[in-house]
């Protein structure tokens, strides 16, 4: 286990995102997705509502509160583990599979102009596995998204790649006028991960 940590130190410290994101004091490499999925589609605007799903531990959220640090924008982040508390971001700490009707309504979790969801299972290191769980999660997330995301919103979904990507795409598509595939830089070039853009929800389906 020792050795297992050592290695992941070590590569870490060859990151340059990683090495950036202390210099800059984001609390992951993840933030630099956001930041060019945000640059590329131009997603964070003026007084919109966000949801940051898998926020832990915060990286996004920091972005969004940056972004929408003077504006009149409510952000919202959920995830099963505790992150430290973000400027103008209210956490709730659930699992998605927690998360109910009355809890969407008691929170006032509606009217979403954006929902970014950066969830992935806990990986077993058995790679069929690990995609069929994350694939199952998006479906989850979807589910949320259809609750709570307004008629023209966005959403952003991490995906790991595999069999089912085809047809999980297929059924992104029957509710955003475009689904987009993007992998950003600071995504590791040995990760199956991609993130789905997806833009102008329908919710009248």
């Amino acid at each position: 286990m020792k050795k297992k940590k050592n290695l992941w130190v070590q590569r870490q410290n060859r990151d340059s995102f990683y090495k950036l994101s202390r210099k800059e004091g984001y609390r992951s490499r993840a933030a630099y997705k956001i930041i060019e999925i945000n640059d590329r589609y131009k997603l964070i605007s003026k007084g919109i509502n966000v949801i940051d799903l898998g926020a832990s531990p915060g990286g996004w959220s920091q972005v969004l509160s940056i972004k929408l640090a003077t504006l009149r924008s409510k952000i919202f982040a959920i995830d099963e583990k505790n992150i430290e508390p973000i400027k103008n971001v209210k956490f709730f700490k659930k699992n998605i599979e927690e998360i109910d009707d009355s809890f969407l309504k008691l929170n006032s979790l509606n009217n979403i102009s954006l929902i970014l969801s950066d969830i992935a299972p806990n990986a077993t290191g058995h790679k069929f596995t690990d995609q069929a769980r994350a694939h199952r999660l998006c479906l989850k997330v979807l589910e949320f998204v259809k609750k709570t995301l307004s008629n023209k919103g966005n959403f952003v979904c991490k995906y790991l790649r595999g069999n089912e990507e085809n047809e999980f795409i297929s059924e992104l598509k029957k509710y955003f006028l475009e689904v987009e595939i993007f992998k950003p830089k600071a995504s590791r070039n040995i990760s199956k991960e991609i993130y789905l853009i997806c833009l102008s929800f329908n919710n009248l389906q």
